[in-house]
């Protein structure tokens, strides 16, 4: 269905806009003018109706439910043509309106309208009303009508106003408290959150930390390609700093090419100097402007409050003389402003440098450690265990290396590896006629929530050709609290492919038991902790029969983990475990070196 509209509705449509009251919720300013009208003219149905591209939206009705109805079908597309007042006597009995869906199903019949007519001359809506029976509005109900609408033209264009005048302090507030070129906070509001900072960690016992970050080379990029491509590196710049940040903490600019950022609420130091390290690898990829490539390096200078400072500018001050240390260690370097931090922070970057080129060399190993029938010491299985090691024959403990491939995602790509090396040298024992052996490897809640993780599982097994029954993954109870993403839906498809799931390290304290039975557990591995005083003291002897109990119930097997001695094994025996695993049935080593 056709309707006229005015042959400036372009231009009227882009004057509506600048109301910003398309959707905007229901005001009440507006709505006493519709029921005022309501009254006034004794009529059921009263609308603000603004007439948008296809739409006539209203910001106000009375007796009617709608919010909406389309251009096509509102009479006060008419309306806003005569920039009069529009009354229909008799709807049913006018042809241009007698087919509107509005007036067939709602029984309306009468019609008055009166144009909301801008200081500009533009007419964005009406202030309607309608009737039920037919009705002749008398020129002094026109004449109220249309002073009705000027008081609601007269309430847009100070709603208007006021929001101008709110957009431009909020306009202003945001230039006194950010940076022009790159949209970060600057000084003043750095200070203000600093504060609030320094407030929290005092109250709650943690560590703030202000990082200087200083760009090298940055004179040279606007000496050779001018000062536009700088500014672009420099907003460039900004982006990738905030990006590479938690939300809570901020970045900001004071002017140059120097930035500061402001970390709370940390427990660790050195793990300001993990954060300065991400920044630095934010930094780095080349830019690319036009024809000219960039690629920036800086140096990093660190200061924690309270340590270091208890002010702003003292930490600030201390920040910037650590940044200078930076600098003169060498190109993309971090140094904390005490001697003893810095070391600190450079051993872990050095650490963390060397275990990347170790995985990336293939430098890792698994070694297995048996899996025990308690009653007959029959091997049953084999747990898989990542080994790192070292040009002098020594060996990098786990505990160290595990937590930073956790910190730095490695250990996604690395476990998909191990998961594959284990299932291929099950492979190789159940060729060798070990056929009743299972493989355990343990599964870090990264992995399980990563992407593509079943992918991974299922590939391990097609390409070794191991039968998922003999493949178990060993989660720790902290893989069972549901909100980490995706963790239950995985479970649930790793139980549908026939793989079997180990609890280990039963008892650090994360288990919900209603959590459990939700879970169909293959094991369960009590913790070392549980295993030491066995059989010295009874309560340790009671709290091991309450988990093997336990296990029973799930029906899952209890595995005692640290079997050291004899003594051990009897107890854990009579206790009713039937599976064990360590030293006393072999250490962790590489097949090789397994007495099988």
């Amino acid at each position: 269905m056709s309707y006229p509209t005015p042959l400036n509705d372009a231009q009227r449509l882009a004057v509506l806009q600048r109301y910003h009251i398309l959707d905007s919720l229901p005001e009440e300013e507006f709505d006493r003018i519709t029921r005022l009208t309501q009254r006034l003219l004794n009529t059921p149905v009263v609308t603000i109706n603004l007439i948008d591209v296809d739409r006539g939206w209203f910001k106000s009705r009375q007796g009617l439910t709608l919010t909406q109805i389309p251009r096509a079908h509102s009479i006060c597309a008419y309306t806003i043509l005569t920039h009069g007042v529009l009354s229909v006597p008799d709807l049913r009995a006018d042809p241009r309106f007698r087919q509107y869906p509005l007036i067939r199903e709602s029984g309306v019949r009468a019609y008055i309208g009166a144009p909301l007519i801008t200081p500009d001359g533009y007419a964005i809506g009406t202030l309607c009303a309608h009737d039920v029976k037919p009705r002749t509005f008398t020129p002094e109900e026109q004449t109220l009508l249309a002073d009705l609408a000027a008081i609601v033209m007269d309430e847009l264009e100070l709603r208007r106003n006021v929001l101008t005048w709110q957009r431009a302090e909020a306009r202003t507030a945001h230039q006194a408290h950010h940076d022009a070129l790159t949209g970060l906070p600057n000084r003043l509001l750095l200070k203000d959150r600093a504060d609030l900072a320094f407030r929290h960690a005092h109250r709650r016992g943690t560590i703030a930390a202000m990082l200087v970050v200083d760009l090298d080379g940055f004179k040279t990029i606007n000496d050779t390609y001018g000062h536009l491509v700088g500014d672009e590196v420099l907003r460039l710049t900004a982006e990738r700093l905030r990006d590479a940040l938690r939300a809570e903490d901020t970045v900001a600019r004071f002017g140059g090419d120097e930035f500061v950022v402001l970390l709370s609420e940390l427990r660790d130091p050195l793990n300001a100097a993990r954060v300065a390290q991400q920044l630095l690898d934010a930094i780095e990829p080349p830019m690319h402007f036009e024809d000219h490539e960039v690629q920036l390096h800086a140096s990093v200078g660190i200061a924690l409050y309270p340590t270091d400072a208890r002010s702003f500018e003292e930490l600030l001050r201390a920040a910037d003389t650590a940044m200078y240390g930076a600098k003169r260690k060498g190109r993309a370097q971090v140094c904390f402003h005490t001697e003893a931090m810095s070391s600190a922070a450079t051993d872990k970057l050095r650490f963390r440098q060397r275990f990347t080129a170790a995985i990336a060399s293939g430098e890792l190993r698994l070694h297995y450690q048996p899996q025990v029938d308690l009653r007959s010491g029959r091997v049953i299985g084999m747990e898989a265990l990542l080994r790192w090691p070292q040009p002098d024959g020594s060996w990098v403990p786990p505990q160290q290396f595990i937590p930073l491939a956790e910190e730095t995602g490695l250990i996604v790509p690395l476990g998909a590896w191990a998961l594959r090396e284990a299932c291929a040298q099950l492979a190789l024992w159940h060729a060798q006629g070990h056929h009743d052996w299972h493989v355990s490897v343990n599964v870090s809640v990264k992995q399980w929530s990563a992407p593509g993780f079943m992918s991974i599982v299922r590939d391990a097994l097609t390409t070794s050709g191991v039968s998922p029954g003999h493949l178990i993954l060993e989660v720790t109870e902290s893989v069972l609290i549901w909100d980490v993403p995706g963790v239950r839906s995985v479970l649930n498809a790793i139980e549908a492919l026939g793989v079997r799931v180990a609890l280990d390290d039963f008892g650090t304290g994360y288990s919900n038991l209603s959590r459990l039975m939700h879970v169909h557990l293959s094991q369960l591995k009590v913790t070392p902790t549980l295993m030491a005083p066995v059989p010295e003291a009874d309560r340790a002897a009671r709290m091991m029969s309450s988990v093997i109990s336990l296990g029973r119930q799930l029906s899952a097997a209890v595995v005692g983990e640290g079997v050291e001695t004899e003594l051990q094994r009897h107890t854990l025996l009579e206790l009713g475990c039937e599976i064990g695993q360590g030293y006393l049935f072999g250490p962790p080593a590489p097949p090789e070196a397994l007495r099988l």
